[in-house]
């Protein structure tokens, strides 16, 4: 089989021959891409949308010179365009800062993108077999692994999100993760691509087969799993969870009166009388600065002294007083205590009682609440400061469940998780490892209002939920807010960009998948198997060389 591959004869009608013709391959898997990423419905297009590219690599790695940069950008340029356009925000009162982000982003993200089809050219370019793209799966998930990795990183585009239009499919997220729906995805296309270039009939006896083998046994999967989960949440018990939803212009808010905000919050809640949830969720920095009591000693007293006694868990700007800040590269004087200098964490309280439950946000965005690595490199700190809220914020060092309690006894274990921290696969299901019984995000996505950025966002929490088979509370400033069943359905949604408040129960899961067991074992170990090939195949390369 090996042998009749290295001589195959691809067809020529495939081929791209031209190089206005191999552009438009390019192009046409850059807006498969991009028409297939949420919140569009058109996650069909994942199981198509590479074939066009690889025809193109194919072709230029038949040529002694060939050169896949140019086609590669191309594709990965229209990708992050069409899918990520909006992070720049692009509103008239839209910080340069986040405008500047927005263009790095557009330009330079393409480059890592691009980094699994320049590792199958490097292969394929040394052994002289088509069958060495059945390898691409592998390095793919490996690359989507190494590109969550620090400070720096930006795992939004992931493909497996691509399946979530196709909910019988996303199912397989509660094995390997997201990335192993990447894996499948990448797979299919990949056997497909290796059928349609080669004209032996034996590798088609073979590949069908397993074509259908895979899609059958994840269609099953998913629609058992499905099923599993609709008769567990039909069973589990529930809290009663009420989502407010202020539409507080983002601009202003750090400027405006924070205690009229909070009467906003108050006022909104007070939208569904009657009705007494067991937690209260507002969203990311939800109190931006009241007081050195609330803001630094943690006392929310006087939030609880204005909306009840009913547990309430809202974002706040946490301000932590150090005592030596010329150790501390993220120090800032604080005005309101001569002599005094403080850090900064973009904070989440469960404040219940006399009782209040901290987590500090460990993932931040990066360029947006700060520098990447500026925690390490003091100099970074102040390269670039937004001019919108407290720039330079600092990682959170712990992650914990919060416990929320009724009549003395725990009643549900809350993992928190603070806007981007929810695109990040593994710290979100660390939550679940722990006991978690349901994930609340909170966000404050209104900086890219009217835009596909806030629905992106909720998408991967969707994700998110199906990966560790946890309910979901999700709060945003202007949306998108809601509850997120274990399979990903969503159960509410406030409708975005509105004040609100909407009501629901949030079932209460102890069941453990795969994933949350094992987490991100197999994109490592995929990483370890794609460094094999690429060193076999440099290895093969030079033996080629030396015989030649």
């Amino acid at each position: 089989m090996l042998s009749s591959l290295q001589s195959y004869s691809p067809p020529i009608n495939l081929m791209p021959r031209s190089r206005m013709v191999k552009y438009a391959y390019a192009c046409l898997t850059g807006m498969m891409l991009g028409f297939a990423f949420p919140p569009m419905q058109l996650g069909i297009l994942s199981f198509f949308a590479l074939i066009p590219l690889l025809l193109v690599i194919e072709s230029e790695c038949s040529k002694e010179h060939g050169s896949n940069l140019r086609f590669l950008y191309v594709t990965y340029f229209l990708y992050q365009g069409i899918a990520n356009w909006w992070v720049g925000s692009w509103q008239k009162e839209s910080d340069p800062f986040l405008m500047i982000a927005g263009l790095a982003l557009q330009f330079g993200h393409p480059f890592f993108l691009m980094i699994p089809f320049l590792a199958v050219v490097y292969i394929r370019k040394r052994i002289p077999s088509p069958i060495v793209y059945l390898a691409l799966p592998v390095l793919y998930v490996s690359y989507e692994w190494l590109h969550s990795l620090t400070d720096a990183s930006y795992p939004w585009l992931s493909l497996g999100y691509m399946s979530l239009s196709m909910p019988v499919i996303a199912q397989f997220a509660d094995l390997f993760g997201v990335m192993g729906v990447s894996f499948l995805l990448v797979f299919v296309q990949s056997v497909i691509f290796v059928m349609l270039i080669n004209d032996d009939k034996r590798f088609r006896l073979i590949g069908i087969p397993i074509l259908l083998l895979v899609l059958t046994s994840s269609i099953l999967y998913g629609n058992h799993r499905i099923h599993q989960m609709n008769v567990l949440v039909s069973e589990a018990p529930t809290i009663n969870v009420g989502i407010v939803q202020p539409n507080i212009n983002p601009w202003n808010k750090w400027q405006s009166e924070v205690r009229d905000q909070i009467f906003i919050h108050k006022k909104t809640m007070q939208s569904i009388a009657g009705q007494a949830p067991d937690l209260w969720i507002w969203s990311e920095t939800a109190i931006p600065f009241v007081n050195v009591s609330l803001n630094v000693m943690k006392d929310f007293s006087t939030l609880q002294s204005i909306i009840g006694h009913i547990p309430v868990l809202t974002g706040f700007a946490h301000l932590e007083l150090i005592d030596h800040p010329e150790l501390e590269p993220l120090s800032k004087p604080f005005s309101l205590i001569p002599g005094a200098h403080y850090v900064a964490y973009n904070a989440a309280a469960l404040v219940q009682d006399s009782s209040v439950q901290v987590h500090k946000k460990m993932r931040l965005t990066p360029f947006g609440e700060g520098f990447p690595f500026s925690q390490d490199i003091p100099l970074l700190g102040s390269i670039l400061q937004w001019g919108v809220g407290i720039s330079g914020w600092k990682k959170g060092a712990t992650q914990h469940n919060a416990v929320l309690m009724k009549h003395g006894k725990p009643f549900a274990s809350i993992g928190i998780v603070i806007c981007i921290e929810s695109i990040y696969p593994d710290f979100v299901r660390n939550y679940a490892k722990e006991g978690a019984t349901m994930l609340s995000v909170i966000t404050n996505d209104a900086w890219f209002d009217n835009s596909p950025g806030p629905m992106q966002h909720f998408a991967i929490s969707q994700m998110r939920a199906i990966e560790n088979r946890r309910a979901i509370a999700r709060c945003g400033n202007t949306g998108v807010s809601g509850i997120i069943l274990p399979d990903g359905s969503i159960s509410l949604m406030a409708p975005p960009q509105q004040r609100t408040t909407v009501y629901g129960k949030v079932p209460q899961l102890t069941v453990s998948s795969i994933y949350s067991r094992i987490g991100d074992l197999f994109p490592m170990c995929a990483s370890v198997l794609s460094f094999g090939i690429v060193c076999f195949a440099g290895y093969t390369g030079r033996v080629r060389r030396e015989r030649s």
